[in-house]
């Protein structure tokens, strides 16, 4: 998102924007996402993810585990989904992915 442009253009379709969490609770599945918000001084959870990205996504999928954040997202004017998110082997990839496409109609 930081590529010159591309944010923009994003805002300009944001209902048709879909987030998905890299993050369940405070720690990232995988990767530093967690690292880097903290540092940047973003809080390092789901909401965090949500107000960063609410000028350019209207969607955001989070992990069952999130759900105490979901009222405080959806103050963000964005919809959420739950589902589990972690992908340990192709199944649960395939799981996430039509997930995402019967929920999420964009």
């Amino acid at each position: 998102l930081q590529i010159k442009g591309i944010r923009k253009e994003l805002s300009k379709i944001k209902k048709k924007v879909v987030a998905v969490s890299p993050l369940i609770g405070d720690k990232a599945i995988s990767g530093p996402a967690a690292k880097y918000m903290e540092a940047a001084g973003i809080e390092a959870n789901a909401y965090g993810l949500a107000k960063m990205y609410s000028d350019v996504c209207s969607n955001i999928v989070v992990d069952v585990k999130d759900r105490p954040l979901v009222k405080k997202i959806q103050s963000l004017d964005m919809k959420v989904y739950e589902t589990k998110i972690t992908m340990n082997n192709k199944l649960a990839e395939d799981a996430l992915a039509n997930f995402i496409l019967k929920q999420i109609h964009v």
